[in-house]
């Protein structure tokens, strides 16, 4: 039986498979997780238009989409007002900084983004922010 002695010349080098497999995980993960968090901003809202505040909603705030005809979506789900309240006492819960981003179609009722508040009142979160768009300059 004869041996290939041409593999002690040290020309092998490093197998670099593995780390490739990672970088292509790495690269979907990313994407995907993108993708998702593209599609709470992305829903049919027509948001009013403020002239004065500040960009925020920080990436850990929990959306709660308000629309015209007074329905609320909250992680790509219709929900009713009792469980946002559930969703949001729970979310208190899990981080006593909870942050909440309010996103409000302009020709929703105002009672409806009322009680939306309250609903974050009764879960004891404070930080709560309203989504808008810059006012066009005329």
């Amino acid at each position: 039986m004869r041996l290939d002695d041409d593999a002690e010349d040290g020309s092998e080098g490093m197998n670099l498979t593995p780390l490739v497999d990672v970088v292509f995980l790495l690269l979907v993960f990313f994407l995907a997780a993108t993708t998702l968090a593209r599609k709470e901003v992305e829903l049919d809202l027509r948001l009013p238009e403020a002239r004065s505040g500040q960009a925020g909603g920080g990436s850990r705030a929990l959306v709660v989409n308000v629309f015209a005809d007074g329905r609320l979506v909250v992680d790509g789900r219709e929900v009713t007002l009792e469980a946002l309240r559930q969703k949001l006492t729970a979310a208190w819960q899990r981080d006593r900084d909870q942050e909440v981003l309010v996103r409000g179609d302009h020709a929703a009722q105002f009672g409806t983004g009322l009680q939306v508040l309250d609903a974050c009142r009764l879960a004891r979160i404070t930080k709560v922010d309203f989504a808008a768009l810059p006012a066009q300059k005329n």
